[in-house]
């Protein structure tokens, strides 16, 4: 009888092991991947801080988190800032493996010419 449960076990056992496969993304994946990144940083940019503190006390209204929302304002913010620059950093860490990645197979010049 199949049980997911077992399923599930083992293969968290053969990830625990180092059985895990790595997978390489081509220069196109990762520059999606950083584009999304930078995408989703941009919703939580600091400068639509009002609009996104305002958003999040609005949703957790009534909730023992919109309370310490309200009550700790600066530290929502450094927290949303903190967020939106490790996701934009993320994004052009992205972007940058991805040229780099595109420069040693294609063989590439400093401004991005065939040699």
């Amino acid at each position: 009888m199949w049980n997911p449960l077992r399923r599930m076990n083992n293969n968290a056992g053969a990830a625990q092991h180092g059985a895990g496969c790595t997978v390489t993304l081509t220069p196109e994946q990762a520059e999606n991947r950083g584009m999304a990144w930078v995408i989703g940083a941009f919703l939580i940019c600091p400068c639509h801080l009002p609009l996104t503190l305002g958003l999040a006390t609005t949703l957790l209204a009534g909730t023992a988190a919109g309370v310490l929302l309200r009550d700790h304002p600066f530290l929502a913010g450094s927290v949303i800032t903190v967020t939106w620059l490790a996701g934009t950093w993320r994004g052009i860490s992205f972007f940058r493996s991805a040229r780099k990645y595109a420069r040693a197979t294609m063989q590439l010049e400093r401004d991005g010419r065939h040699r």
